[in-house]
């Protein structure tokens, strides 16, 4: 008895996924009215430590940014007072010699120094454009008083700066005199510190620069013009964590020695959004395999007490409200395979989670593109605590005004869409019993010539009879409408008598099979 037991048991286990197909979920549609949800794929951009450069991190070109034409670096430097004196400057300077005129063209050197024949030179280093030309000025004037000298600058140098360190790869970049630290970013690793970018000048000294707090905060001495003969070497991030969902300002953050989470979600995150869960999530990898990957939440409230860890990540979860929902089933399509087919189809279900106060018609309009060629619109319904609403759904699509569109839409609801197949059936005693196209406007008749006419052999007088698809009688004269079933009468004595043999013979094989496999199972079991 036991293995008998154990051979039932196998076989509902067989029978057990057929059963979980045919008991799948219904399709989820939300309405329209929502606001969209932010892509994950753009919040995994902003969030994604290994793969997000530093120059995405800070909202910076992740691509070298060309140093401006010639012509367009001089108008720049001239219309800005803190232009420095740059190495290849090209000067005008004119002044008045007695009765003549002198126009001479002068160039900065590679020391910053600018020879002026006659007169000597004067040193541009750490200086701007401005006070050079004043410097140049005041020469000329002390050995030639009312000369009227005058300094233009007629074009702008350039020169390459040495990047190196936390870099893809070292490389000399190209700069001018206003490029600042922050063009140069874009060859930082995305471990590279943001907090202390170091430069060495030509004279040696190194200091250390806050990009980050210059491009968040504005404040321009973290951001320095760079100049010629700098050597920028990006250190080492010693504390990245990345922040994502709901939060005024995702993305990727290096916090500073003594900051906490509170600091990362408020002062670099913005803050949470409103509806955001305050039970932060938290993702942590480990050092060993195992504490490999550690998730742990931590209440919002008590953030001032939580110190984060390098490439800890950080995600405030929105609060999800339940949405009521409206199920639809019927003639609706789940996929748009399904929409475009004539062929006829199982019923489709679906769930419609809508916007409050959504009314009738906007959900309609919404699914417009759900319904099928075997839709039939004008026969839509709605169920509502065991009344049904009907609604005229191809009125609705059309633009016209219906009763009852404007119906608010409750949970629980149930929109009900029938079928519509655009076929006549014709059956009993003709020739070609069968489905056939509907056509507008025709009789009885049409359908009946086209199933090969009455059977003389099953059909003796030629009646018939005919009932819509809600199963009501028609009228003979009457017009066919779509899925009417046009049965010819079995009134002769081949057509009555000759069914009865063939359901009796069929009944005989049918207890004659049941009775085989009773005594297939008995065999099997005596031999268990």
């Amino acid at each position: 008895m036991d293995r008998r037991f154990k051979v039932l048991i196998t076989i509902m286990l067989l029978l057990l996924p057929l059963w979980v197909i045919g008991a799948a979920s219904p399709l989820i549609v939300r309405s329209p009215w929502f606001e969209t949800p932010q892509s994950s794929v753009d919040v995994l951009k902003k969030t994604d430590i290994q793969h997000t450069s530093l120059a995405s991190q800070l909202g910076l070109p992740e691509e070298p940014v060309p140093i401006p034409a010639r012509e367009e670096r001089t108008l720049a430097a001239i219309a800005n007072q803190q232009y420095p004196v740059t190495p290849g400057d090209t000067l005008s300077l004119t002044y008045v010699e007695g009765k003549t005129t002198v126009s001479l063209t002068l160039q900065v050197g590679g020391d910053w120094r600018v020879s002026i024949p006659n007169f000597g030179a004067v040193d541009g280093k750490t200086k701007t454009f401005s006070q050079l030309s004043k410097d140049i000025e005041v020469l000329v004037s002390t050995y030639l008083p009312f000369s009227s000298p005058r300094v233009s600058l007629i074009s702008t140098g350039s020169f390459s700066v040495l990047v190196k360190g936390e870099v893809y790869t070292s490389q000399e970049v190209q700069a001018w005199g206003l490029s600042r630290l922050s063009s140069v970013v874009f060859a930082a690793t995305p471990y590279a510190s943001s907090r202390n970018v170091l430069v060495t000048s030509a004279d040696g000294k190194t200091t250390g620069y806050d990009v980050y707090k210059a491009l968040r905060d504005g404040d321009i001495s973290q951001n320095p013009l760079i100049r010629s003969g700098d050597v920028i070497e990006f250190t080492k991030a010693e504390r990245i964590v990345s922040l994502g969902g709901s939060v005024g300002r995702p993305g990727i953050y290096q916090l500073k020695a003594g900051e906490t989470l509170n600091e990362l979600l408020v002062g670099y995150g913005g803050g949470l959004l409103a509806g955001a869960d305050s039970n932060v999530l938290i993702e942590r990898k480990g050092k060993t395999t195992d504490t490999a990957f550690q998730v742990m939440r931590h209440d919002a409230s008590k953030a001032s007490s939580f110190t984060l860890q390098h490439m800890d990540s950080v995600r405030v979860e929105a609060i999800v409200a339940a949405t009521p929902a409206v199920t639809v089933e019927g003639a609706i399509a789940v996929t748009e395979q399904q929409s475009l087919s004539s062929i006829p189809a199982s019923s489709g279900r679906l769930l419609y989670q809508f916007f409050p106060d959504e009314t009738l018609q906007s959900m309609i309009i919404a699914l417009s593109d759900r319904f099928t060629t075997t839709t039939d619109l004008s026969q839509t319904y709605l169920q509502r605590d065991g009344s049904l609403i009907p609604i005229d759904a191809q009125a609705i699509l059309a633009g016209v005004n219906v009763q009852g569109a404007d119906t608010r839409l409750k949970a629980g609801d149930k929109l009900v869409v029938p079928f519509s197949q655009m076929f006549v059936t014709v059956s009993g005693g003709v020739l070609k019993p069968g489905v056939y196209p509907y056509i507008p406007g025709k009789q009885a008749s049409y359908y009946i010539n086209l199933a090969g006419g009455f059977d003389p052999e099953k059909n003796r007088n030629e009646k018939f009879s005919m009932t819509d698809k809600h199963g009501g009688k028609l009228d003979k004269d009457a017009s066919v409408t779509p899925e009417t079933v046009i049965a010819a009468a079995l009134n002769t004595f081949n057509a009555t008598n000759g069914q009865t043999l063939a359901t009796t013979v069929t009944i005989v094989g049918l207890v004659a099979t049941i009775l085989s496999i009773v005594l297939n199972v008995m065999t099997i079991s005596s031999k268990l």
